[in-house]
């Protein structure tokens, strides 16, 4: 790679090079060419005025959207002066303005040379192809303004603008590592618009300068105006291309620039790779301190993403709390591993939210083109299922085996399978039971989610459940898990079991003002109570449309459904929420109860929850139980119920009718729960 990186900076190198010493000699050349004549045209006070202006509009250009990347109307006076003065007054002042402007900027040298190289000679090449068709300085010599001149300084505005975006697109393909024909044509390509309007400003602009310098303020107004229109044009299609949160490129630019890299790889027969990044655990996040911090971090992980990417690589955000890495060349498979090590390791120091420390992990998948896949989508499902692989393997980066196509589907693939999944009844729930410490009594269960794939098994929530919660496809997944969870309360209340069944509900539900009579309609169909029936919801959902939340959840509750908080303790809003709901249950965080005997922060949370929830009159579930010590505290603490892998795995209807009809647990002759007695399809949760 360290090769790889040299040659390109050695083309670069050249290239720049190139341009300055191409500009030198065109500034020799004009020099040579004045002969004693006026270096300002004879029009010293119009050239003094529009200098000042170039150096206005130069050193104050229109950022776009906190991008590096701006808008300028300089080249409207650059090409007033061409035409008002000889070559060399009007390449002198351009010269010395771009490396003014770059200098005040603090540029690099290099960049600032290339700047001010590059657009004294697209000055040049627009001045020598207008000359070809009628004298350029005809009306600064004094004649009348006729249709040659007008064409020939279009034809030297236009050509001098095509010059300087052939020029930029070479040295922004070389920087990059893309293909350097693509992204010209590409530039090219790209309609002239407000750049026209502004170019065809600067004849006008001599006549004036020539006839009544008095007019510019008012031509100033027309300038504004048009700048200020290609200001907001550009700023439009930013936006398109890039990610709003963090200001890198979104999917689609991303996609658009991966398939250019995989151009220049097969013109040039070298490897590139694509690395699919995941992060671990962003929606506790999310989820315990509030999107806002969400937010902070995204944006902390793009900042470190880029800062640590060659000028051959492209970042990019695809949604939610996914990046990817398009790495311009690799020399082998190896290489795009490490990449992605040093990513991981980015990722992963620690980082403080407004005072908070916060460690983020992820898992990365790296596929390889071309062994991997020839084109930008087959990369992409490659990576994310290698992705996958590591997610599950705990591994942090993984590269792409090829064995994974059957056992590791990816969640594109798995959305558009969803569809058939709810009609082909290829969707199940598995009931965990909630236990009432005092009595043993089973008097809920919760209903999980299971997806029973017909070629990879059995596929947990979490590879699909987060994008569908971000997708039309919610509603009809909400609704076929209802029919089911329903549907079988009201068997199970038909064979004479006191038994209810509790439905985790998503923010885009809370925030559905039709789930509701969807939830009634339902409960009327298989004539069930709705007191039979519980919603749970986590804190920070409410949080994020506090007011549509609280108007479902009251429908809810006029209905007679019961109403719990779940993960309560993890978020900030805690307190509120309680005061705004009527709920009936508070469910303490698994995190603060899995560790409950060995950390002494997590007892103090877990006694203040359920001493708050006993002074409001509400119940209070532990979840994430897993020994007979942390069932022996929550009972001494006063816990009303408890749930997790000590009491009972999420098991199907057939294996929990044992426990339906013997009506209650033992708790106090339960072992501690084993991981490696329970398969993997049980611990899924």
């Amino acid at each position: 790679m360290a090769i790889v990186r040299t040659i390109n900076n050695h083309r670069l190198s050249l290239y720049i090079a190139g341009i300055v010493l191409a500009s030198i000699a065109v500034h020799a050349y004009a020099i040579q060419s004045l002969s004693g004549a006026d270096f300002t045209g004879g029009y010293p006070l119009a050239f003094a005025t529009f200098a000042l202006l170039l150096v206005a509009t130069e050193l104050r250009p229109m950022p776009i959207n906190g991008d590096e990347s701006v808008v300028t109307a300089s080249f409207v006076f650059s090409f007033a002066l061409l035409f008002l003065s000889p070559l060399a007054g009007a390449l002198f002042a351009v010269t010395i303005t771009a490396l003014i402007g770059d200098l005040i900027t603090r540029r690099p040298w290099n960049r600032a040379l290339f700047n001010a190289a590059q657009l004294s000679l697209s000055l040049a090449v627009g001045s020598f192809v207008g000359s070809l068709v009628s004298d350029l300085h005809s009306v600064a010599n004094g004649e009348q303004v006729t249709t040659m001149w007008l064409v020939a300084v279009s034809v030297a505005c236009l050509t001098g603008f095509w010059a300087n975006t052939i020029f930029i697109g070479i040295v922004m393909a070389l920087h990059q590592g893309l293909p350097v024909g693509a992204i010209v044509l590409r530039s090219l390509a790209t309609p002239l618009g407000m750049d026209g309007l502004l170019l065809a400003l600067a004849p006008v602009f001599v006549v004036i300068g020539i006839h009544g310098l008095v007019l510019v303020p008012l031509m100033l107004i027309t300038v504004w105006a048009i700048f200020r229109s290609a200001a907001i044009a550009l700023s439009n299609q930013h936006e398109a291309t890039h990610d709003q949160l963090t200001n890198i490129p979104n999917r689609r630019m991303f996609e658009d620039h991966a398939s250019l890299v995989i151009d220049k790889a097969s013109s040039a027969g070298h490897m590139t790779a694509l690395i699919h990044i995941d992060l671990d655990g962003f929606k506790g996040i999310n989820d315990r301190l509030g999107h806002h911090y969400g937010d902070i971090v995204l944006k902390e992980i793009a900042k470190r993403l880029v800062d640590k990417k060659r000028s051959i690589d492209h970042v990019a955000r695809l949604g939610g709390d996914e990046f990817a890495i398009m790495l311009g060349q690799i020399t082998n498979e190896e290489d795009a591993v490490r990449i992605a090590q040093r990513n991981l390791g980015e990722i992963e120091r620690q980082l403080s939210v407004e005072g908070v420390p916060l460690r983020v992990s992820a898992s990365l998948g790296v596929a390889v083109y071309p062994s991997d896949g020839e084109d930008v989508t087959s990369l992409l499902h490659h990576a994310d299922m290698a992705m996958y692989h590591a997610k599950q393997a705990g591994t942090g980066v993984e590269p792409y085996s090829g064995g994974e196509e059957s056992a590791m589907p990816g969640r594109m693939g798995l959305l558009a399978e969803l569809t058939t999944a709810i009609e082909s009844n290829q969707l199940h729930l598995a009931y965990q039971p909630k236990v009432d410490i005092a009595t043993g009594r089973v008097s809920c269960v919760e209903a999980l989610l299971r997806w029973d794939h017909p070629v990879h098994g059995i596929v947990p929530p979490t590879w699909f459940m987060p994008q569908a919660e971000q997708t039309d496809l919610m509603t009809p997944l909400t609704d076929h898990i209802l029919e089911m969870a329903i549907a079988q309360c009201a068997e199970w209340r038909a064979a004479g079991f006191d038994i209810n069944v509790a439905v985790n509900a998503s923010a885009r539900n809370l925030h559905d003002l039709r789930f509701p009579r969807r939830v009634a309609a339902i409960l009327e169909q298989h004539e069930a109570d709705a007191g039979w029936f519980e919603v749970e919801i986590t804190e920070n959902t409410v949080l994020e449309d506090p007011i549509r939340t609280a108007a479902v959840l009251a429908e809810l509750r006029e209905l007679g459904i019961g109403l719990t908080i779940d993960d309560f303790g993890t978020g900030y809003s805690s307190l509120a929420s309680l005061r705004h709901l009527t709920i009936d249950r508070i469910k303490v965080d698994r995190s603060f109860i899995t560790d409950l005997a060995d950390q002494d922060g997590d007892l103090t949370i877990a006694r203040s929850v359920i001493e708050l929830g006993r002074n409001l009159d509400l119940k209070t579930v532990a979840e994430g139980v897993e020994t007979p010590e942390v069932y022996r505290i929550l009972k001494e603490l006063g816990c009303d119920e408890i749930q997790g892998f000590f009491v009972s795995i999420p098991l199907q209807p057939d294996a929990l009718l044992p426990v339906l009809e013997a009506g209650w647990i033992d708790l106090d002759s339960l072992p501690s729960f084993q991981k490696d007695d329970v398969s993997p399809q049980g611990v899924i949760a």
